[in-house]
């Protein structure tokens, strides 16, 4: 029942992009945008990006931990 408005802190596991040979932090940056600080959701979060060598499922460039919190409704 959570939505992206709700959402107070991200952590993201970035792995380099081999045809970049970098971490693509500008799409990341985009699809960042497409959910926090949008005409949808003008909430945006605290975040921090961080670059890994590898995550657990290969091919995957990308993956973002989530914190979320709300009032008791």
């Amino acid at each position: 029942g959570f939505a992206f408005s709700d959402v107070v802190k991200l952590t993201i596991y970035i792995v380099a992009d081999r045809n970049l040979g970098k971490p693509d932090y500008a799409g990341m940056n985009a699809g960042f945008r497409k959910y926090f600080g949008s005409a949808d959701n003008p909430q945006t979060v605290a975040r921090s990006a961080v670059e890994v060598a590898g995550i657990q499922f290969p091919g995957m460039l990308v993956e973002i931990e989530a914190v979320a919190a709300r009032d008791a409704r």
